[in-house]
């Protein structure tokens, strides 16, 4: 699991365009198929927290990256894991 700052940002603004920005965002990255509709961006006090799993690496790094784009003024901290979707090297065994 990864806890990365993305930004840090000048003065804070109203509740009411961060939630504005926030709702843009996760719509162009459900449009932009960046990322699926399960990852969760939220503000808490004055900052936004972006979490979820990514398919990839690169895919969580470009996730970061549009974050950073549309919310560059805001302070943002994303904990994004990236699923383990490698076959098992061994059978599981049952008991």
């Amino acid at each position: 699991m990864t806890d990365r700052e993305t930004h840090r940002a000048s003065p804070p603004e109203s509740a009411g365009a961060t939630e504005y920005r926030i709702a843009h965002l996760q719509e162009r990255l459900v449009h932009e198929e960046i990322a699926e509709q399960g990852m969760r961006i939220e503000a808490r006090g004055g900052t936004v927290v972006v979490t979820g799993t990514a398919p990839t690496s690169e895919c969580r790094d470009t996730i970061e990256r549009v974050v950073r784009e549309e919310l560059a003024d805001v302070p943002v901290r994303t904990d994004i894991v990236v699923a383990d979707a490698t076959a098992p090297d061994r059978s599981e065994e049952l008991a």
